[in-house]
């Protein structure tokens, strides 16, 4: 045999070893294919970001929406893989935008896209310095006290459309939840500014929170702690002393049994537990601190 003949065998080999294979994994692959397209079409809305470009010294002063919704219908498996699929960014000319922006396979249409047009209000971009104001959000926990909030930067520049800016005398920060804080707190904070229309032009500033704990002025000893369990209980520590803030006259009117400690171990099983205690008082009274603050538990 010819040495041109050789590559000849080899790729005829190739072709027809396991024929009936071959031919019948191509003919299950159209059959699939001709059961996808031939099935009943469904309709799901995919969404594609937005993204307006100008130039730098202009910017949108009006409400602009984030995506774009595309209608979508066509076979089950071809548009499970386009919701699946991360799209770009659809970069929007002042011109406006056509439902092709969004790639689709074969057997795929886009029935609608919404909105259908965007109006776009441009003016100049300025900026300003404005103060900063902290909010929070929650009490602190009993016992506890905001010695001292302060902010740094305590003004900030903030760039925006002329007429935004214009209407902004100070920013706010995000509420910062102060609910579980038992310690001073330093942090960079967000600021509350989607609403204003308005950007940042710089480092955003850090807020500082001194925590303290609230002073008692009376002591209440020998207060008794209880277990709530359905099994037998040790404890290790039997009564606390409880530190409150209150008058003269609520003390002397004071009725001890309004006074008191628990455990909560419902749902517990037997073992060995360091729980927490839970301080009951009047309220008229304010739980400065409990003494222990936590006890050991048998459950038997």
């Amino acid at each position: 045999m010819s040495r041109r003949g050789a590559p000849l065998d080899y790729i005829y080999r190739v072709f027809t070893h396991n024929l009936g294979t071959k031919v019948i994994s191509i003919l299950l692959a159209f059959i699939l294919w001709g059961i996808v397209l031939g099935s009943r079409n469904v309709e799901v809305t995919k969404e594609v970001p937005i993204e307006i470009i100008t130039p730098p010294d202009v910017t949108p002063s009006n409400e602009i929406p984030e995506k774009i919704a595309f209608r979508l219908s066509g076979p089950k498996a071809f548009l499970r893989s386009i919701l699946d699929r991360r799209e770009e960014p659809i970069r929007v000319n002042l011109m406006g935008f056509f439902s092709d922006n969004i790639r689709v396979p074969i057997g795929v249409k886009v029935l609608s896209v919404t909105p259908t047009a965007i109006l776009i209000k441009l003016e100049n971009v300025r900026r300003k310095e404005v103060p900063v104001r902290v909010e929070t959000r929650g009490a602190l926990p009993e016992g506890y006290h905001l010695s001292a909030i302060s902010i740094k930067p305590e003004t900030i520049k903030i760039k925006g459309p002329e007429s935004r800016i214009d209407a902004v005398n100070e920013v706010s920060t995000v509420p910062i939840d102060i609910s579980t804080l038992k310690r001073n707190l330093d942090k960079e904070v967000n600021l509350d500014l989607i609403r204003l229309g308005v950007q940042i032009d710089g480092p955003a500033p850090r807020v500082n929170l001194e925590v303290q704990p609230a002073s008692a002025n009376f002591r209440v000893k020998n207060v008794d702690i209880r277990v709530i369990s359905s099994y037998k209980v040790k404890l290790e520590e039997k009564v606390v002393t409880v530190l409150v803030r209150a008058t003269s006259k609520d003390m002397e009117s004071l009725d001890r049994s309004q006074i008191f400690a628990e455990v909560d171990l419902t749902g517990k099983e037997k073992g060995k537990y360091i729980e927490s205690i839970r301080v009951t008082l009047p309220k008229e009274m304010g739980l400065v601190r409990v003494i222990p603050e936590k006890v050991h538990v048998t459950l038997y």
